[in-house]
């Protein structure tokens, strides 16, 4: 299967032709862009465990303020504070994987 105008490959896959971008062509395929923070940062990484952990408790729970007492209900206070929304998301994702199946 070729795919038709400035991108073809054959087997569906895409690939851009070379020479459409010049001003990358000095740059390896592993090298970061720069002046773009990396997404991985602290406060980022707690975010995205934050909502994961309010969402599994919603799943389990059905009501978001179910699930945000459900979560405060499971901090553990001798968990360093930095480990303790994983700690929780990790309890959430134990009851939800022991909960019945429908």
């Amino acid at each position: 299967m070729l795919k038709q105008g400035k991108w073809s490959e054959p087997l569906g896959w895409v690939v851009e032709k070379p020479g459409k971008r010049p001003h990358l062509a000095g740059m390896k395929s592993n090298q970061p862009v720069l002046g773009v923070a990396p997404a991985t940062d602290r406060a980022s990484a707690q975010a995205t465990l934050l909502r994961d952990a309010v969402m599994t408790a919603y799943s389990i729970t059905g009501s978001l303020s179910a699930a945000t007492v459900l979560c405060s209900s499971l901090v553990d206070e001798d968990v360093p504070k930095q480990h303790q929304t994983a700690a929780v998301l990790s309890r959430l994702h134990h009851i939800a994987m022991n909960r019945p199946k429908h």
